[in-house]
């Protein structure tokens, strides 16, 4: 409705446009045969209204159709967004990082687009295309058929090429676009890295050349783009000089006022401003087709886990504290894997025991995690209080089941806003203790802006032990009643290990801890430890 009003608007602006060019022309034509001033009033008048209210209905076009198309926007990168959340972190890696990033941030941008650059425009263009060759067939049928037939090869012509060459580029802008954005985050996340090793030359080669590809896909677009407005202005010239051919000697024979030739040459000037712009209308409807065939890629996913369609309520355990966790035969495979990643496991988790899973690599540790979080789906049984997890919707398991990754992100920003990621409420008190929950009492004491302090990107500023302590903290600030912790220990000599396993430990006593490790824990962290074993080959 909002796109509408401001299509109307949009229409009726241009329309003024093309009333306040056919007046002044009359006004100028009929003053230069110097009547009595009252003969001049009402088109006088006429233009005043007509210039006062294009610019303001122009206003109000712009201010009602991009409010909408904000909204639009807003709605949609939000709808985008939830879907990224619900495939990560098993579906995510369908796409490249610099791909998805394109397509969450230009794909979204591309889309809103094509109402304020193609829909908005096409009906101003139509609006004022009709009203122009009425007038013109009014003041003269010959050059209202001149002005039509010029009117509908732009509108054709003009239109038709910009989308083919936009069509044509797009799919060579669509690789090079995501290439680009991978090559610029390699470059700026890996700098130090790439200096270092001395390929930071080989790499910024690589972000140009996608850069390189990229601007000639857009010249493309730009050529075609001009001879679309090439093919316009042609246009635009012949219903001129038809108007004028047709014209004078509709005047010397007294079928056509003089005075009125002049608004039968320059109407289609302004009949042609709305047309001229169809060409890039029509590039940036092709744009914006190709922008949600790509949004649809991602929004047409499966999840990896889908949430069950009437859910049960999460009451894992009525009494109040952790769920009794029981697992039988469980077989777990991540999207598009050929086999599981964890199979045939059996163990049962009372109430607030600590539990280590242990194994090598690729024993299906960090896939048994992801699970117990209701990212991924599952085979065999998996129960929390007596209900299978997958009959519970996976946002209500996440808010019992927390998770300590081993891959946490820290964030651009202070050391308490990435621990208030856990509980916004949570006082520099309530921090603190945190921190010194997590072994990290020592490092806040001697930081100068405590708790202030900025943690740069990706939490440049500390080491690898500190950052995952940093995710400790803010697991241990969630306060879920069951937490699985993802090789806690890593990036930590042995001592500092049990310090802070044995800290976290008493930390979360009363609460259920699985705590995923490949190495053996100190003496009195966990109450027993669970074996894992590689899953056998398939065939």
């Amino acid at each position: 409705m909002q796109l509408s009003l401001g299509a109307a608007l949009g229409a009726l602006s241009q329309l003024s446009s093309l009333a306040l060019l056919a007046t002044a022309a009359y006004l100028v034509s009929r003053a230069w045969e110097q009547p009595p001033i009252l003969y001049l009033m009402v088109a006088i008048t006429a233009v005043r209204l007509f210039g006062i209210g294009r610019g303001a209905l122009r206003y109000a076009e712009r201010l009602v159709s991009h409010d909408a198309a904000f909204r639009g926007l807003e709605r949609l990168r939000v709808a985008v967004w939830r879907k990224l959340a619900r495939l990560a972190p098993a579906g995510v890696p369908l796409w490249r990082p610099g791909d998805l990033q394109a397509r969450l941030v230009d794909d979204v941008d591309g889309v809103g687009d094509r109402w304020l650059r193609g829909a908005l425009p096409l009906a101003g263009a139509v609006a004022v295309a009709s009203g122009a060759v009425v007038l013109q067939t009014a003041l003269l049928p010959a050059a209202g058929a001149v002005l039509a037939l010029a009117l509908l090869a732009a509108a054709l012509a003009g239109p038709a090429l910009a989308s083919w060459s936009a069509r044509t580029a797009l799919r060579a802008t669509r690789d090079a676009r995501g290439d680009l954005t991978d090559g610029v985050r390699a470059c700026l996340d890996g700098r130090e890295e790439l200096v270092a090793a001395g390929t930071d030359a080989v790499a910024l080669e690589r972000a140009l050349d996608a850069d390189r590809r990229l601007r000639r896909a857009h010249a493309r677009i730009a050529w075609t783009a001009g001879l679309g407005q090439a093919a316009g202005l042609a246009a635009m010239a012949a219903a001129v000089v038809g108007a004028l051919w047709t014209g004078v000697p509709a005047v010397a024979a007294g079928t056509l006022d003089g005075v009125l030739l002049a608004v039968v040459a320059l109407v289609p000037l302004a009949a042609f401003e709305p047309v001229l712009a169809l060409p890039a209308a029509a590039q940036q409807t092709a744009v914006a087709k190709a922008c949600g065939r790509r949004l649809l890629e991602v929004t047409r996913t499966p999840d990896p886990r889908p949430d069950p369609f009437e859910p049960m309520e999460f009451e894992p355990n009525p009494l109040g504290g952790p769920p009794y966790i029981e697992i039988k035969r469980l077989a777990v495979a991540w999207p598009g894997a050929a086999a599981p990643a964890l199979q045939g496991l059996d163990l049962t988790v009372q109430p607030g025991e600590h539990v280590a899973v242990m194994g090598p690599s690729g024993s299906g540790k960090s896939t048994l995690a992801a699970a117990l979080m209701g990212f991924l789906p599952y085979e065999g049984c998996l129960r929390f209080g007596g209900i299978e997890l997958a009959d519970y919707d996976g946002d209500d398991v996440r808010r019992t089941v927390g998770l300590c990754s081993q891959d946490a992100h820290v964030f651009d920003t202070t050391l308490a806003e990435n621990l208030r990621l856990a509980r916004p409420s949570a006082t520099d008190e309530e921090l603190a203790r945190a921190l010194r929950w997590a072994g990290l009492r020592d490092w806040l004491d001697g930081l100068e802006e405590g708790l202030q302090t900025r943690l740069g990107e990706h939490g440049r500023t500390v080491s690898g032990g500190e950052r995952g302590r940093i995710a400790l903290a803010r697991c241990l600030l969630a306060d879920r009643e069951v937490l699985v912790l993802d090789e806690p220990d890593a990036h930590l000599d042995a001592a500092t290990a049990a310090r802070v396993l044995r800290t976290a430990a008493a930390a979360l006593e009363g609460k259920t801890a699985i705590v995923i490790t490949h190495r053996p824990l100190p003496e009195g962290v966990v109450d027993r430890v669970v074996h894992l074993s590689p899953p056998s080959p398939v065939g």
